[in-house]
């Protein structure tokens, strides 16, 4: 009796190992492929996240009884937005685009339209409760959403401040205590945007900086621009139709301020835009700015890439909202979200997603916004030590309350081009700022027609 019980145990044990074995063989891994990008260097967390959430989702598929392991392959680009997107463009058209793609939520209407993109409500609808979805910042969700569907995931936030060196506002006789209240002057529109401009043209006629020194804004095209038109009272969607909007004196007194700062106040230099980023960043990093617009992962990159003293930023380098345009009104801020989207040419969407649904933790999310300078999407990672004890981070996170947005648009690009090459126009001095707008709505009137509207 004892003798058959023991044959009957090693003859289980034996069946279940072969079981085992045979389960073992039958595994299928599965390669999911991402392409993330910078620019900025410190943001690699956005591809290390995505391949540390890949080891999360095996562990789950194998708890789940699932034959199926995943083996993510993720770049990380840090050439040009242009290249990149052109790059996914190509092989989104030829059938070959990536599992997954990270870019700027402005591209999920243009994507989504062109099908490159697929919708992932019923995915979130499956997922969110059991994952870091439910904690997402709730207005970000707005970032993604196109034509009543949500077409991505936001990876992360943040803010893109006025920055400036305190140690040169001491040169000008400002106390401590002026200078630590600077922010809050602004938040309240009690120091204006020509507050600033007088100011900065002061500190050059004193010597204190070099001409053209007093303030720079970003040196080529990019979404901070508009932070400009806003400040002027600039509308750019409508929320009923979709359609863009273009308001002609928000865009006049923003391509003036420009004409100003560079022909009037010669607090920024003659043919400003399309200096090379590393002059910008070297430039401002070495203290020779009074006033320079930027984001908040500069603040990583000037420390991490250009090398600047942590020290010295934390004692000189101030950082508030940009300044109102008028007094009494708060001063403003963009806010460009990156987000993962998953493309028509995956096999495995689900798969897909369920990684970009793991690396959205706030583990994970606390230390990119840390390592980056970015904000993070969760409302739990702000219970993140790790966040928490970042001063930058911790200090600017007020600014999105006062922030904007982007369209989402498949015509923002075509607007975008020529709202653009306006301003450039009057920062060469080739044309007034009225002859700009004439030029700009002409253009966008005929680019867009009726999918436009003019105010």
């Amino acid at each position: 009796m004892k003798k058959n019980l023991v044959l009957l145990i090693i003859s289980l044990i034996l069946f279940l190992s072969l079981s085992l074995s045979i389960a073992k063989d039958n595994i299928q891994t599965i390669t999911i492929t991402a392409w993330t990008i910078g620019p900025d260097a410190p943001s690699f967390y956005r591809r290390d996240n995505l391949v540390d959430a890949g080891r999360k989702l095996n562990s789950l598929l194998e708890k789940e009884g699932s034959n199926i392991r995943v083996k993510v392959e993720a770049t990380f680009d840090t050439g040009t937005w242009a290249d990149y997107k052109q790059k996914f463009i190509l092989s989104a058209s030829a059938g070959k685009a990536p599992d997954i793609i990270l870019s700027g939520h402005e591209d999920v209407a243009p994507w989504g339209e062109a099908g490159y993109i697929v919708p992932l409500d019923d995915l979130i609808k499956k997922y969110k409760d059991t994952t870091g979805l439910k904690d997402i910042i709730p207005t970000l969700w707005k970032s993604v959403q196109y034509k009543e569907k949500t077409w991505a995931i936001p990876q992360d936030s943040e803010a893109r401040p006025l920055y400036y060196r305190k140690d040169l506002l001491k040169k000008l006789g400002w106390t401590e205590r002026q200078i630590n209240d600077l922010p809050k002057k602004i938040q309240k529109g009690e120091f204006t945007i020509y507050d600033m401009l007088e100011l900065a043209k002061t500190a050059q006629d004193k010597g204190i900086i070099a001409k053209g020194y007093g303030f720079w804004p970003r040196p080529r095209k990019g979404n901070d621009f508009y932070i400009y038109y806003y400040n002027f009272g600039g509308e750019m969607q409508d929320p009923k139709t979709g359609k863009l909007i273009l308001v002609k004196d928000a865009l006049r007194r923003y391509y003036q301020l420009f004409a100003d700062t560079i022909f009037k106040y010669k607090t920024t230099p003659e043919k400003y835009i399309g200096m090379e980023w590393r002059i910008w960043h070297e430039s401002v990093v070495a203290g020779k700015v009074l006033f320079w617009q930027g984001g908040t992962w500069h603040w990583a990159e000037w420390q991490q890439v250009y090398k600047a003293d942590p020290d010295d930023m934390e004692k000189n380098v101030g950082y508030a909202l940009v300044p109102p345009a008028e007094n009494g009104k708060p001063g403003v801020t963009l806010t460009h979200p990156l987000v993962y989207m998953v493309t028509k040419d995956s096999k495995y969407p689900e798969l897909a997603f369920r990684l970009i649904a793991l690396a959205i933790n706030p583990v994970f999310d606390a230390r990119h916004a840390v390592t980056s300078a970015h904000l993070p999407v969760l409302t739990s990672t702000w219970k993140q030590s790790t966040y928490y004890k970042n001063k930058f981070l911790r200090e600017v996170e007020y600014m999105l309350k006062f922030t904007t947005f982007i369209p989402n648009s498949p015509d923002f690009g075509t607007y975008d081009e020529i709202v653009f090459k306006g301003v450039s126009a009057v920062a060469n001095g080739d044309v007034t700022p009225e002859s700009a707008v004439d030029i700009v709505v002409r253009d966008l009137e005929n680019a867009l027609g009726d999918r436009v509207i003019i105010k």
